[in-house]
């Protein structure tokens, strides 16, 4: 899915010229572009044991203005964290978090991490399987292999991150059936790289629609995650 588009951007700003054209764009900006921004943002994320979230916006084309600039502050949906865990996770580990997918740090909207593919920057033990010790970054040891830290559990900041960005599609929209985060995967529906990996019958689609939805369950043991 496009990282610039925005379904809390009004509807008004999406795809339309904004600033103020007598101006001229900026002397390295595509000529070609008039005045049209193009927003480009960082996937949401809020502190531990926050639902206050932030991200980074920049217009690729670089105009100057900010009449189509999308929020970059935000109270994320109080959805319920160990169905994420338990029911929703699994689902877009095998489905989403491929490196070529949703398991990329920038250019998505939705970001993953997993075991054995994409894992966040910090600073963790190494285990005494992989024969050496001390600690190392678990990005830079762990992402794209399944052996050693790469196998290792999540964090807790990973899991947090991946529960913010899930959560994040609500934003913006009334009706789960309505969110990015089917609309972009199902049959039938947006272009999402030609890539559709679900119909609104089957089991998957039904888990995430129902927690986008509020439904909760009591308590979760993700082991293995």
């Amino acid at each position: 899915m496009k990282s610039h588009y925005d379904p809390a951007v009004a509807l008004e700003c999406r795809d339309r010229i904004c600033g103020d054209a007598s101006a001229g764009p900026p002397p390295d900006a595509p000529p070609a572009m008039g005045c049209q921004e193009d927003w480009s943002c960082s996937t949401w994320e809020a502190p531990l044991g926050s639902d206050q979230a932030t991200r980074t916006c920049t217009d690729k084309n670089m105009r100057g203005t900010t009449e189509c600039k999308p929020p970059t502050t935000a109270a994320l949906p109080a959805l319920d964290f160990p169905y994420y865990q338990c029911r929703v996770e699994p689902i877009l580990d095998r489905a989403c978090s491929m490196l070529g997918c949703h398991g990329a740090e920038t250019g998505r909207m939705l970001r993953t991490y997993s075991r054995g593919r994409l894992r966040n920057s910090e600073i963790v033990n190494r285990v005494s399987s992989c024969l050496q010790t001390g600690t190392v970054d678990l990005a830079t040891a762990a992402t794209g292999t399944v052996m050693c830290e790469g196998w290792l559990p999540h964090t807790e900041r990973e899991w947090k991150k991946n529960f913010d960005s899930a959560r994040s599609f609500m934003l913006g929209v009334s009706s789960p059936d309505a969110s990015d985060l089917l609309q972009q995967a199902v049959v039938g529906g947006k272009p999402h790289a030609g890539v559709h990996v679900w119909r609104t019958s089957d089991p998957d689609y039904v888990t995430i629609r129902d927690w986008l939805g509020g439904a909760t369950m009591a308590s979760c043991d993700p082991r293995p995650n």
